[in-house]
C-alpha cells in the first residue's frame, strides 16, 4: 500500500487519494473503498466496522478509505467529501473497544482528513490497520443484525466474510504456533538476564520478575532513549504514578551498562533490564535483617508480595510505554538459601518478628502467567490480580498457603505497609480507580 501510494499512512492527503481516483486503483486485499460513512448510522454500521477493521487485521492489514466513490468494476472513481470531526473519530474508536477480542495492535489508526482548509468538516476517513501478530479478532455485534456471538472475519480479495469453523481452527493454529515460538524466547530471555545480572551475596532472597510482550516494539538504545527512560521512570515517582515510587526513584541517577537491544541499570536493592523491544527484567532484593546470628536470613511475607506488586506494574508500565502490545507473558522467581525464617508481620511497625524454626524453600521453576497487556495497564484491577496469583505461586514454595497483602478479590490490605509506602498505595488506587 506505501508503494502503491509513495507515503506513509501518517503522509497520506487529500492529493494522494486524488492520485487513486486518477489511477482507477482496484480495491484488493488490503484497500478497501467507502462511498459514505454508513458506519456510524446506528449500531448495525458500527457491527460492520468492526468486521471490515478485524477482516484486514485478520489477513495482511490494509487501507480503509470513506469518501471515495467506485465504479461497477469497484475501482475508484472520485472523490465524495462527508462529514468529519473529532466526535465521528471517537465513537469509531469506543466502537471498536466494545466489539473487537482482543484489541487491535498499537499502530491501527484512524486520521480525519478535511477536503479543504475552507470546509475542515467535510472530507476523508482513512483507515489503517496493521497485519495483527495477535490474529484472530473477534467480533461481537452489538445491533439488531447481531445474535450476540462472537463472529471472525477476514479480508478475501476484494470481499470481506465471516470466517467458517475450519478457516478460524486454522487461525489459531498459527497464532498457537507463534505462541510456542513465543514460550521458547520467553524463557531463554528469563535466563539470560538473570545471567547477566550482578549476583548479590550469599544467603540473600531476592525476587526476579520478568515480562515479555509478544507484540514487540521497536526501540533504539541510544543517547534519546537513555533520556527518555529516565522521564518515564521520573514519571512514576510522582503521586498516583506507581504503586511505589521506590523502584523508579531507586533506579534513577545510575548510569546504565548497554549491550545489543539491551541495557541494565543498578540501585540500591534493585536491578533492571530494559529490553528495547519492550521486555522487562527486575530483579529485588527480599532479605530483611537475620533472625540471630549465624541464623538463616528472613523473608517478610508482607515485603515479597509488595514486592511483586511494584515490579509487576514497573515492567507493565515500561512494557505499554516502549510501545510494545498484545499478550505479556510474566515469569517470576524468588532465589534463597536452604533454610529461611519467615515473618508473618506488618511492615508498618506495629508486631515484632520473633524468630521460630526455619522452613525448607523450594525455589525451582519459575511460575508463568499471562495477561494482556493493554488491560494490565489500564486501571489497577488486573495487575493487582495477576500480582496476587504470583505471590501465592511464589509462597507455596516457603510453604504458605495465604498472601497476607494481596487478596483474591484484588484489594490491597495497605494498613499493613509502612507509613510512605501506603500513602503511595492509596494515592494509585485512588487515581485508577475510574478506570478499572
Amino acid at each position: 500500500m506505501a508503494q502503491l501510494l509513495d507515503a506513509d499512512f501518517d503522509g497520506l492527503d487529500r492529493s494522494h487519494l486524488v492520485e487513486l481516483c486518477d489511477q482507477r486503483a482496484a480495491e484488493d486485499v488490503d484497500l478497501d473503498f467507502k462511498q459514505d460513512n454508513a458506519y456510524t448510522k446506528d449500531a448495525d454500521g458500527l457491527d460492520e466496522f468492526a468486521k471490515d477493521v478485524t477482516a484486514m487485521a485478520n489477513a495482511r492489514g490494509g487501507l480503509i478509505v470513506v469518501g471515495i466513490t467506485e465504479n461497477d468494476q469497484g475501482n475508484a472513481e472520485c472523490l465524495n467529501p462527508i462529514a468529519v470531526s473529532d466526535k465521528l473519530h471517537n465513537q469509531l474508536v469506543q466502537a471498536l473497544r466494545s466489539r473487537v477480542f482482543p484489541f487491535l495492535p498499537p499502530d491501527f489508526r484512524i486520521r480525519m482528513i478535511a477536503d479543504s482548509p475552507t470546509t475542515p468538516d467535510r472530507g476523508y476517513i482513512l483507515i489503517g490497520v496493521p497485519r495483527s501478530p495477535v490474529a484472530p479478532h473477534a467480533v461481537r455485534p452489538t445491533g439488531g443484525k447481531g445474535q450476540q456471538r462472537y463472529g471472525y472475519a477476514r479480508r478475501l480479495g476484494r470481499t470481506t466474510a465471516w470466517l467458517d469453523e475450519s478457516e478460524i481452527a486454522a487461525l489459531y493454529r498459527d497464532r498457537f504456533k507463534l505462541a510456542e515460538d513465543h514460550s521458547h524466547r520467553v524463557t531463554a530471555q528469563f535466563e539470560d538476564d538473570c545471567a547477566w545480572l550482578t549476583v548479590p551475596a550469599d544467603g540473600s532472597i531476592r525476587l526476579d520478575i520478568s515480562l515479555v510482550p509478544t507484540g514487540r516494539a521497536e526501540r533504539r538504545i541510544d543517547r534519546t532513549f537513555l533520556q527518555d527512560v529516565r522521564g518515564f521512570l521520573g514519571a512514576l515517582t510522582r503521586s498516583g504514578g506507581a504503586p511505589s515510587a521506590a523502584l523508579p526513584r531507586d533506579l534513577l541517577g545510575h548510569a546504565p551498562v548497554i549491550r545489543r537491544g539491551r541495557m541494565r541499570i543498578s540501585g540500591p536493592g534493585v536491578q533492571a533490564v530494559w529490553h528495547s523491544d519492550g521486555s522487562a527484567h527486575l530483579q529485588v532484593a527480599l532479605t530483611s535483617d537475620p533472625a540471630a546470628e549465624d541464623a538463616g536470613p528472613v523473608l517478610n511475607l508482607t515485603l515479597l508480595e509488595s514486592s511483586v506488586l511494584y515490579g509487576l506494574h514497573l515492567a507493565c508500565a515500561y512494557a505499554e510505554w516502549a510501545g510494545a502490545y498484545g499478550d505479556a507473558d510474566v515469569l517470576a522467581s524468588t532465589s534463597s538459601p536452604d533454610q529461611v525464617f519467615l515473618d508473618r508481620t506488618p511492615l508498618n511497625g506495629t508486631a515484632r518478628f520473633v524468630p521460630g524454626v526455619p522452613v525448607s524453600s523450594d525455589t525451582g521453576s519459575p511460575c508463568h502467567r499471562i495477561g494482556y497487556l493493554e488491560a494490565l495497564c489500564n486501571g489497577s484491577t488486573q495487575v493487582r490480580t495477576m500480582a496476587h496469583a504470583i505471590s501465592s505461586d511464589l509462597l507455596a514454595d516457603y510453604g504458605v498457603y495465604e498472601p497476607t497483602l494481596l487478596r483474591p478479590d484484588a484489594t490491597v490490605r495497605s494498613e499493613r505497609l509502612a507509613q510512605r509506602e501506603r500513602a503511595e498505595m492509596e494515592a494509585w488506587l485512588a487515581s485508577t480507580a475510574g478506570s478499572n
